[in-house]
């Protein structure tokens, strides 16, 4: 299993899908780059969270919540701002995570 070294959490917050810009690794230390979408940043939080689960290594996901919401400084992940009615239907709430990955350390009982 792999595991979540370091990482680097982008919100663009609420954007047209039409006008949405992407986000990468380019000019960065990350090999990796996911981005979510919601209605708010704890879905796109999640959305990004699944599409780093569908790549090709398995991921322990052990305590990156928590990382995450320390480095952010929240206790949890905000349901506000979110996409109301005032837009339209192609507005979505987008977040990024930028990270690298390593093997995961096991230690073995003797």
């Amino acid at each position: 299993m792999k595991v979540i070294t370091d990482f680097e959490i982008v919100d663009h917050g609420i954007e047209h899908n039409q006008y949405f810009q992407g986000c990468g690794t380019a000019f960065t230390s990350f090999d990796y780059c996911d981005t979510g979408c919601g209605s708010n940043l704890a879905e796109a939080y999640d959305d990004a969270c699944e599409q780093i689960a569908c790549g090709p290594d398995s991921i322990n996901f052990d305590g990156f919540d928590e990382r995450v919401l320390k480095d952010i400084g929240k206790r949890k992940f905000p349901v506000r701002p979110a996409v109301t009615r005032k837009y339209s239907d192609d507005h979505y709430y987008y977040l990024s995570i930028r990270y690298n990955l390593a093997d995961e350390i096991v230690e073995v009982m003797k």
